[in-house]
């Protein structure tokens, strides 16, 4: 199976673009992160400067006034020159009180900081959730428009990983942006400060720059290629359990649990294998910039011991400095961190972005969000109305295409030059061995693949230039293999017909011989039935199946086995129901029992996609061709 489709754009931009409507809560939380900047680096100035003026202030007699300066810059040559505050002190109470005061500006800058952090961090939290509702909401849709043609090649558990997991880690690495924008603002604010302060000391800083970049892209890029593994190997997880839940009663009917569970643990230990080497690159990352900090640490210690023996750095601004230095190198360990994320979160949207790139059927919209999707525009088609089911099969054929690197190869005709014709009111049968195509040529009718040449009218109107849903709203389907939500009776009854009354509901269970067997369980037409009908029989899943088209009303019927799950009993009640359905409609039926389609206008009899016979069953049976062998196996 292809995992990853080739875009005409890289997948940063992109996946930068989806970021575009949140810009105003980004700026936001960017501003936030400047309050929270300029708030630590008044506390280190505070700092610096009560360390300074308490060398002024210490052991003074105060026969004259002291003055000590907070927040003042000589500059060089005048530039960058500040004045900052001075403050006049002529006793030790008076150096107590300001020291005091000072103390309370460090406490109310620490308050504005948390309230600010606060805001930094909510503002991004938000943002991560409207963008995974909206990549949700956006993946759904995809899922529910595409063709069946692209979904049959993909596996559940892998859908179903992109939808939930990978979307997940975007929303996580938007939230965690909140950290990296209060780390970029911090290394640029602080970065460009110390420039100020000392050109000379922090060009020794930015120089260990250029290998920490290094580091962290060699390690993200790393981290990356695992994260892909990792992720799909989480699709495989996914579609095991599906696997085993679903079929679980099989598997304990061949004993295969240790198997199953031999399988499982397989796939675990490679994903378990795949998630240690990315934590190896992941765990690397924090010492190697600790060290590399500890190296610019060290020299600029060094430089600035010997400029404070020189008399041209004060003590308390050495120790700042000293302070400053350090703490910078704490966010640059975070935007290596938060590049580690951004890199797994990389791997999922290029997953997600195959989800999204899937196209609707032909001749439905896809009614993604315009930002989803730019450019797309509604498909227009045709409204069936008052169709009185005609329908017109010419010279149509059809095969499914495999995917082969990147290329459609048509397999071998499913279908191949069919034309027949079943006027209004007409019940066609479709007999033939397992295979044959029976079920395919009436999804051909519900447009699930779309023919690959000739075509299918209703009431002469071709159904290629016909609105989807127009379309399906038109046609009935109770389908081979049953499926009920998990709901209630009441509630997979009236799918057929959204906006049903509770006593046409029941009127269509009666008629689908449904009632009954209702109304014995206590909680009658309220009873939840489980995860796709678990908690009823086959047969009466099949009778609910049947009450939902019976509901929908619709002017064309397909029938497909829509009888194979009930006992001789319930089979005998329901013919009749569903003879009052079909008068006055065009029915489709396939079955192998032959009580299900004597009385059928017209029998086709298919073999390997090839109408072979046609005709009603008594001029069938004087052809002695295959639909007698397939009368008389029956019969035997």
């Amino acid at each position: 199976m292809l995992l990853f489709r080739k875009t005409r754009n890289p997948t940063f931009p992109r996946f930068a673009r989806y970021h575009t409507p949140y810009i105003g809560s980004i700026l936001l939380a960017t501003a936030c992160a400047l309050v929270i900047t300029v708030c630590e680096f008044g506390i280190f100035h505070i700092l610096a400067d009560t360390i300074d003026g308490l060398a002024v202030v210490g052991g003074n007699t105060f026969e004259a006034p002291v003055t000590i300066h907070y927040f003042q810059h000589e500059g060089r040559g005048g530039i960058f020159a500040f004045e900052g505050i001075e403050l006049s002190l002529t006793s030790a109470n008076d150096a107590l009180r300001a020291f005091l005061w000072l103390l309370g500006g460090m406490i109310a800058l620490v308050l504005i900081k948390g309230v600010f952090s606060y805001g930094n961090d909510y503002a991004m939290a938000r943002v991560g959730q409207k963008l995974a509702f909206r990549l949700r909401n956006a993946l759904y849709q995809r899922l529910v428009s595409a063709p069946l043609g692209a979904l049959r090649e993909e596996r559940s558990g892998d859908l179903m990983a992109r939808v939930t997991d990978d979307v997940h880690i975007w929303q996580i690495l938007v939230a965690a942006t909140a950290q990296i924008i209060r780390a970029i603002v911090l290394v640029t604010f602080f970065g460009s400060a110390m420039l100020i302060m000392s050109f000379k000391f922090t060009l020794f800083v930015l120089l260990i720059l250029p290998l920490l970049v290094y580091l962290i892209t060699f390690i993200g890029g790393r981290i990356r290629a695992g994260s892909t593994e990792i992720q799909q190997q989480s699709a495989d997880i996914y579609s095991q359990l599906k696997e085993t839940l679903f079929g679980i009663k099989i598997v304990k009917s061949f004993t295969a649990e240790q198997s199953e569970i031999d399988r499982f643990r397989t796939i675990n230990w490679d994903q378990y294998c795949s998630a240690i080497r990315r934590a190896r690159f992941a765990a690397l990352l924090p010492p190697a910039i600790e060290w590399l900090g500890a190296i610019g640490v060290a020299t600029v210690f060094c430089l600035g011991c010997w400029e404070v023996i020189d008399g041209r750095l004060s003590t308390g601004w050495f120790i700042g400095y000293i302070g400053m230095v350090s703490y910078m190198f704490k966010p640059i360990k975070t935007i290596g961190n938060v590049n580690n994320a951004l890199q797994q979160c990389l791997a999922s949207a290029e997953r997600i972005f195959y989800l999204l790139d899937f196209g609707a059927e032909a001749g439905k919209a896809n009614n993604t969000d315009a930002r989803d999707v730019p450019g797309e525009k509604s498909a227009d088609g045709i409204e069936l109305k008052n169709v009185r089911g005609a329908v017109t099969f010419q010279n149509v054929s059809f095969s499914y295409s495999q995917n082969s690197e990147n290329r459609q190869i048509a397999s071998k005709p499913v279908i191949d030059n069919v034309t027949f014709e079943a006027k209004s009111g007409e019940v066609v049968a479709l007999v033939g061995p397992s295979g044959s195509g029976k079920t395919t040529l009436l999804n051909l009718l519900l447009r699930f693949y779309e023919v690959d040449s000739g075509q299918i009218l209703i009431d002469d109107v071709p159904i290629s230039e016909v609105k989807l849903a127009s379309l399906r709203q038109n046609i009935a389907l109770v389908p081979q293999d049953t499926f009920l939500f998990d709901g209630t009776i009441l509630e997979n009854i009236g799918y057929g017909a959204p906006g049903a009354t509770d006593e046409a509901i029941v009127t269509a269970a009666k008629r689908a011989n449904a009632h009954e067997f209702i109304t014995r369980i206590p909680e009658g037409y309220a009873t939840p039935i489980g995860e796709a009908g678990m908690k009823l029989s086959g047969g009466e899943q099949q009778r609910l199946s049947i009450a939902r088209a019976l509901l929908k009303d619709a002017p064309i019927l397909i029938l497909d086995e829509a009888t194979s799950s009930l006992d001789t009993e319930s089979e005998a009640l329901i013919q009749e129901s569903l003879a009052n359905l079909m008068d006055g409609r065009t029915s489709f039926i396939i079955a192998h029992r032959l009580s299900t389609v004597v009385r059928a206008d017209k029998i086709l009899v298919i073999k390997n996609g090839e109408i072979l016979e046609m005709g009603t069953h008594e001029t069938l049976l004087a052809k002695d061709g295959l639909y007698k062998k397939l009368c008389d196996m029956q019969l035997s």
